[in-house]
């Protein structure tokens, strides 16, 4: 059901064309019907062209314009009321510069009191609105000459307003900003607001932002209809359960969990009113009207005005890129800009704020916004891209997990781990790289970003658990050959019972690369051989009995215990040979596509 609102002086006859519009009477206080004006949001609804439409009355006076304009968001259409005996009005353009700042952009204009007037003014009355409607949002709408409580001119206005509506699309992604909360005997606390971006239904489980505090939809009402679901476009009662009448403000939100973020700093897009009463400055006090709330902020002015600027709020709000803002100046006591949110988490430094401003003033979509907000943060999750940009799914270079990064950071990131390998591989020439984990670490980033970063470059490679640039092979350098070439020829003469670890005079790092590359097999802590003498003791066992014991190894080698047992115990690792008891026998070997050291059975 689409929503239609009004806008206008105070006393031009809102209210009155409402009542005679829908039959009902939308000033819900005595105090209202007493004064005879609006003081806070009316709500009346009827049928026009076949769809059930709803009307929100606002509040002409200039006390209560912070009350109209907690009215104005997610509507369809403006039903614009000049009265036309008194003419355009102060609050009339303050209502005008309302609806154009948020990009209003149907409506209808109600000429009323038109049976007061003679032909003459009444057409001066429709030049003079047209005039003042030039160059905003409703230029150009029809204007239609009323006398409501005479039903004069009425058809008239229910098929233009007609003409304007339409069933709101449903983007899943739900969203209710609070105007009204109030508590019902045995049913609790009840909210009301206009639905906008998705369907809502009973027994859903929803969050009440800024607290992101989860509650339940208890009941439904759509114009005091109970519903067991309300769509988009539609004005919505939702009973709460959860939650107390004072736990929920004006200002507050409904959605989905996890599907919107908070922020109390913000970047906005303003445009100044058509006719400011001075030059905008960030020294005043000034109020941001977002959604249905009022919002303390201090306003900084990031470029010349208009233009954008940064708003830090008194409060945190739930708010996206894309979404439309009023400012207020309270000493002047009037709007004065408006305009939308460009990034809702905004980078720390003013350079980077304003590199932003180009990609984000150019994305409309919220696929777009995502893009332009990926580009400022360089990596973000696709949850958090979600929730600031409306709904948008970016397109990045890479992902790591949620995480979506720019080809930018991407290059970024490669550039600083190439830096920092090419020192490790100068500092550790011996070591094959530098673990994955402890990279990430001292590049500051997530391992799997790291990862995927690895994966995605030319110059980065991984072998295993560690990172080292492509063409690295961690081979010996002269020094280290010169120690190692001695060393070798020992354990070739030394056969099956080498000198221990520590008395081969070798540097554990150095050790450690021969390892590595297979030079060295590492039998037990203390005792290395080398590859081709372990070669040759597996092929003496085959002149042992079938089954053999450690005696029987130690005497076939002329080797002591010290040295019979690691090896036996290597070899029954290894998948060489198996023990039984204090027997052992030898493996056949394993096939030629199996792993090395691959087990056999008996």
């Amino acid at each position: 059901m689409p929503v239609v609102v009004t806008a206008g002086h105070v006393d031009h006859g809102k209210s009155t064309l409402v009542e005679a519009l829908t039959g009902r009477n939308p000033d819900r206080w005595a105090e209202e019907r007493r004064r005879g004006m609006t003081i806070d949001l009316g709500f009346a609804w009827t049928h026009l062209g076949g769809l059930e439409t709803g009307f929100i009355d606002v509040p002409g006076h200039e006390r209560f314009i912070k009350n109209m304009l907690a009215g104005v968001e997610g509507v369809d259409a403006a039903l614009f009321v000049v009265a036309a005996d008194e003419g355009w009005m102060p609050q009339s353009e303050e209502h005008l510069a309302i609806l154009d700042l948020i990009g209003v952009d149907r409506g209808v204009v109600a000429l009323t009191r038109a049976d007061l007037v003679d032909s003459e003014t009444l057409e001066l009355a429709e030049i003079e609105v047209a005039e003042q409607l030039a160059g905003t949002s409703l230029e150009g709408v029809a204007i239609l000459p009323v006398a409501a409580p005479r039903g004069e001119g009425l058809e008239a206005l229910r098929t233009a307003l007609a003409g304007l509506v339409a069933p709101a699309p449903d983007l899943h992604r739900p969203r209710l900003w609070v105007d009204r909360a109030f508590t019902i005997g045995g049913a609790g606390t009840v909210v009301t607001g206009t639905l906008v971006g998705g369907t809502i239904s009973v027994d859903d489980v929803l969050m009440l932002y800024p607290d992101e505090r989860e509650v339940r939809v208890r009941g439904l009402h759509n114009h005091d209809r109970p519903m067991p679901s309300i769509t988009p476009g539609n004005r919505a009662a939702v009973n709460l359960a959860g939650v107390g009448r004072d736990e929920v403000a004006r200002g507050a939100m409904l959605g989905l969990p996890g599907r919107w973020r908070s922020s109390d700093r913000i970047v906005v897009d303003l445009r100044l009113v058509r006719s400011p009463s001075g030059p905008l400055r960030d020294r005043g006090s000034f109020h941001v009207h977002i959604g249905s709330g009022s919002h303390p902020a201090r306003l900084s002015l990031v470029d010349d005005p208009p233009g954008a600027a940064l708003l830090r709020l008194a409060t945190p709000v739930p708010v996206a890129a894309g979404q439309h803002v009023v400012l207020r100046e309270v000493g002047r006591r009037a709007v004065v800009a408006g305009g939308v949110v460009l990034d809702p988490r905004p980078p720390p430094r003013r350079r980077q704020v304003i590199e932003s401003l180009p990609r984000l003033r150019t994305a409309a979509t919220p696929d777009e916004r995502a893009d332009a907000l990926l580009a400022t943060r360089r990596s973000a999750t696709l949850g958090e891209l979600a929730a600031d940009s409306g709904g948008g799914t970016p397109d990045p270079a890479l992902m790591a997990g949620d995480l979506a990064t720019t080809g930018d950071e991407a290059r970024r990131i490669e550039s600083a781990a190439v830096d920092r390998l090419d020192r490790y591989h100068r500092e550790n020439p011996l070591r094959p790289g530098m673990p994955l984990p402890t990279l990430a670490t001292s590049l500051r980033l997530p391992a799997p970003l790291l990862e995927a970063v690895v994966t995605w470059s030319d110059r980065l490679a991984r072998n295993g658990a560690v990172v080292h640039l492509v063409g690295f092979g961690g081979g010996l350098d002269e020094s280290s050959d010169a120690a190692w070439q001695p060393v070798r020829k020992t354990l070739e003469a030394a056969g099956a019972a080498p000198p221990r670890r520590g008395e081969l005079g070798l540097d554990e790092e150095l050790i450690h690369a021969l390892l590595r590359r297979g030079d060295l097999v590492a039998v037990s802590e203390d005792l290395l051989y080398l590859p081709e003498t372990i070669a040759g003791l597996t092929e003496s066992l085959k002149a042992l009995p079938e089954e053999f014991s450690v005696a029987d190894f130690r005497d076939a080698l002329e080797i002591s215990r010290k040295h019979a047992i690691p090896l036996l115990e290597w070899m029954d690792r290894a998948g060489v040979t198996r023990r039984s008891g204090d027997l052992r026998r030898l493996l056949p070997p394993p096939p030629a596509d199996s792993p090395p050291g691959a087990a056999q059975s008996p």
